[in-house]
Order: structure tokens, then C-alpha cells, then sequence
């Protein structure tokens, strides 16, 4: 098989993530292999007990900005720049139940000797050491990660690796970046993105009720007075710290874009006022003004397969990177699933993920001629951490304009289909700039209740 990221259809996958020694500053936590020829495979018993580690206490959590139990022994050291030397592969599907026993694989406990001999073989020829297990079941994914002994040679490793009789395809970790800014400026309480996207006059008929949104991104301050009532449930795919996750900026001013209270005598109005978020942290800020973050394939994997089995309305990425295999089949199983995925475009990669990916609904921000839908993204008003406001910009922010637009409208029409919203948000944007119209798209979506079901049923829908 050739190197090249490309989406493949697989009923399971395996994720062999390697992790380089230096920049992991756990190694001496993890695993400790010997290495032996694939002719001593049969004394199974003394390589299992190679392979295991003691017991370990699980990772705590709790019901605000938790940090869920994982087999990841990765998790909270993202920050350590470990996607440089990773390496993700899929097995073919009739392996995975044989060597796991079709269960998902602790990484601290016994393992079957099959999966035993499987990973005995890869540290043998390749010099790897697994130091994680966890599954994306949204998908039948198994994943599994590896730390390599020769990490400058990861290009070769992965070659050699799909060229194994049960690897079916190897790609590296990626990295994402978010696409924004913060501004310092003095606050002011002009929403001039609410206004040019005329949402107020649409909130008459529909401010998001019922609608479910998982905002995939850094922490967020689900305390904030005028997000408390909106969200809905907190995840943290990327570390155990609680206070981080409450003061992280990024995903606060996304979220409040999308769904800060109205009428409630603080602050600002969401675009979706009434819709409800989950705050999925998945990205962590690099600089400490926490104007910039980033995630990578791992943190993303496993919120996005919790946004499906959650069964979420609409996922919220603003973020942009390289196209991503894994990611890309998580995400086109959310779309099949009826889930609306909005993604912020980089300025010049229409290849970049998500908005690549077919289905997906690509936001700009606005220009003179765009061939994208756009959305206000200079200079916006959000939420801040700590009960404050600031202004934003970048992509990130149209993205979240578009992500309230699109909740007023599932929440008028829940039976519109990722397809259908794109192409209605098309007919009733600016036919030169590609700036949305939330009057005209909630007017559309009217209609379209009003063909769907009958006055009195619409009604209920309209009021519910």
C-alpha cells in the first residue's frame, strides 16, 4: 500500500501513536519491553507479564469540566508538543476481534495473548512500546498508542508498516489550530455581527430551543452568567486541570457567540440564545494570552466520537489543519448520522480539514467575492473568562455565527438534513459576499415546516 492521506472505509481501525521519548516526559512510567524473536512467541505467559503494568488509580472527575476515565497514558501531556512523533494506522477488521477479544483493552490489567503476540511482533521489528488504549466506538475504532525507541525514522516506520499483512493504511498526528484573536480594546456593547445578520428580528420565531451543540474546542467557563444556563454538560479530552478548563478564552467566547443568554440582564444575546452547549475541550491554548490554541488527531478522535454518541444536533469546530484520515471518518459517520458539522476555512487551503470534507459546512469570513458561506468574524463582542467581555476575531467567530444561525433553524425544521441546511443557507445568504441572513433563512425554514407538517403541528413545533 502507498503512503497518502486518504479517507478509508473500515469497518475497525487500530491507532498506533508513537511518542517520542524526549518530548514525553513520562518514559520512565511506561511500559518496559524485551525484545524477543518471533520464534519465542510461544512462552506467552513470561512476554504478558513484560507487557503489564500494576494497577493504576483511574483519572478523576466530576460533573463540570471532568476529566473522563481514560486508558491514555498521553492525557495532560499534550502540551509537550508529542504530535511531532506519532503515528496512527488501521488494522483490518478481521484482526481487531482476535487480538482484543472484540473488547476494549485496559492499559492497566491482563491482555489476550493474541493482542500479546500482535504487539510483541511491532516492538520486535519496529521498537515500539504501548503506552495507551482507547476506543472510538461511534466508529468500531480501537486505538492504540505506541512509543517508538528511534522516533527519526518515523517516516520509514510508517512505509514498513502498511506493508504489513494486517495494517491496512498509517498516517502521522496532526495538529489544529484554532482561528482567532482577542483584542484588549475598552468593552463596548455594540453586537455588530448580531445585527448584520439580522438574528434578532429572527429570534420571533426561533431562538435554538431543544437544539443540542457540541463545541469542540478548549475549556470553557460554563460559570459565566451568561452562559451557565446554556451548557449543558462538560468533557476534557486533553488534561485533568478543572481551573484551566473553566478560564480557558477561546472556547468561552465561542460558546457565548453561539448562545449567551438573552433577556437576562447581563452582558450579550447569542445567536441561539435557547440552545443548549456542550463544552468539549480538545484544544489547549499556547500562549498565554490565550488568543491562539491547538489540538491534534488523539483529543479530537475522542470528542468527536462522544459527539456522536451523544447524539448531538451540531458540532462546532473552529479549527483548521491538514486533512486526517481518522478524523475525517469520524466526521462523515456524524454527517450520515444527520449531525450538521460547521468548520472554520483557513484563508488560503480550501484541502484543509474539516471544510474538505464532504457534507461539512465551511464558513469564511467575509470578503468583496467569496464562493463560501461567511459570517461576521472582525472585532466581535463575546464572553470572557471570569464573569468578562471582550472582542475577537478570525474565523473561529463567523463559524459560531453560523453554527447559532443554523440551531434556529433545527430548531424550526429538526428534520433538515446537513445537505439541505447548506443549500438553504446558500439560497438566502449575499449572492456576492456569501454573508448569511438569519431573517431570510428562519423565513425559509418557516416554509419549510409549514410544507412539512400540518398548522396546529407547525405551531407546536415553532413554540416547543
Amino acid at each position: 500500500m502507498t503512503l497518502r492521506h486518504t479517507f478509508v472505509i473500515s469497518a475497525s481501525c487500530l491507532l498506533l501513536c508513537i511518542v517520542s521519548s524526549q518530548a514525553f516526559t513520562r518514559t520512565n512510567d511506561l511500559y518496559s519491553y524485551k525484545t524477543i524473536s518471533l520464534n519465542q512467541r510461544h512462552d506467552i505467559s513470561s512476554v504478558q507479564n513484560q507487557l503489564i503494568k500494576p494497577q493504576s488509580p483511574a483519572h478523576a472527575g466530576d460533573d463540570r469540566g471532568q476529566s473522563l476515565e481514560v486508558t491514555d497514558e498521553t492525557f495532560g501531556h499534550y502540551q509537550e508538543d508529542l504530535e511531532s512523533n506519532l503515528i496512527l494506522i488501521t488494522i483490518s477488521p478481521e484482526y481487531q476481534a482476535p487480538y482484543t477479544e472484540a473488547t476494549s483493552i485496559q492499559i492497566f490489567g491482563e491482555l489476550p495473548l493474541q493482542y500479546v503476540e500482535f504487539l510483541t511482533r511491532l516492538n520486535f521489528t519496529y521498537g515500539l512500546k504501548r503506552v495507551a488504549s482507547w476506543p472510538l466506538a461511534a466508529i468500531d475504532v480501537f486505538c492504540v498508542v505506541f512509543e517508538i525507541k528511534d522516533p527519526e525514522n518515523r517516516r520509514l516506520i510508517i512505509a514498513a508498516l502498511e506493508h504489513e499483512p494486517d495494517i491496512e493504511t498509517a498516517q502521522v498526528v496532526h495538529t489544529f489550530d484554532s482561528q482567532a484573536q482577542s483584542y484588549n480594546d475598552p468593552y463596548l456593547s455594540l453586537q455588530h455581527g448580531l445585527h448584520s445578520i439580522e438574528a434578532i428580528s429572527s429570534h420571533q420565531w426561533s431562538r435554538g430551543k431543544g437544539v443540542r451543540i457540541a463545541v469542540i474546542d478548549t475549556g470553557m467557563d460554563y460559570t459565566h452568567p451568561d452562559l451557565a444556563s446554556s451548557s449543558e454538560e462538560t468533557r476534557n479530552f486533553v488534561d485533568s486541570d478543572q481551573a484551566t478548563f473553566r478560564s480557558d478564552t477561546h472556547g468561552t467566547a465561542v460558546g457565548g457567540v453561539i448562545a449567551a443568554e438573552a433577556d437576562n440582564d447581563t452582558g450579550m444575546v447569542g445567536i441561539a440564545p435557547d440552545a443548549t452547549l456542550l463544552g468539549l475541550k480538545a484544544c489547549w491554548h499556547t500562549d498565554q494570552n490565550g488568543g491562539n490554541a491547538r489540538c491534534n488527531t488523539l483529543t479530537l478522535a475522542k470528542a468527536l466520537d462522544y459527539s456522536i454518541q451523544q447524539k448531538v444536533d451540531i458540532i462546532n469546530l473552529s479549527l483548521t489543519g491538514p486533512p486526517d484520515p481518522v478524523l475525517e471518518q469520524l466526521v462523515l459517520e456524524a454527517i450520515a448520522q444527520g449531525i450538521v458539522v460547521v468548520g472554520a476555512k483557513p484563508t488560503h487551503d480550501e484541502k484543509a480539514f474539516p471544510v474538505s470534507i464532504p457534507g461539512t459546512i465551511g464558513v469564511a469570513m467575509p470578503s468583496l467575492q467569496s464562493q463560501w458561506l461567511s459570517a461576521p468574524g472582525r472585532r466581535v463582542l463575546s464572553t470572557h473568562p471570569n464573569e468578562q467581555y471582550d472582542f475577537f476575531d478570525g474565523s473561529s467567530f463567523a463559524t459560531a455565527h453560523i453554527t447559532g444561525l443554523i440551531a434556529l433553524m433545527r430548531s424550526l425544521s429538526p428534520t433538515l438534513t446537513p445537505t439541505e441546511l447548506l443549500a438553504l443557507l446558500e439560497r438566502t445568504a449575499n449572492p456576492q459576499t456569501g454573508v448569511v441572513n438569519a431573517q431570510r433563512a428562519v423565513d425559509e425554514a418557516r416554509a419549510l415546516c409549514d410544507d412539512m407538517l400540518d398548522r396546529d403541528s407547525c405551531l407546536i413545533a415553532l413554540l416547543k
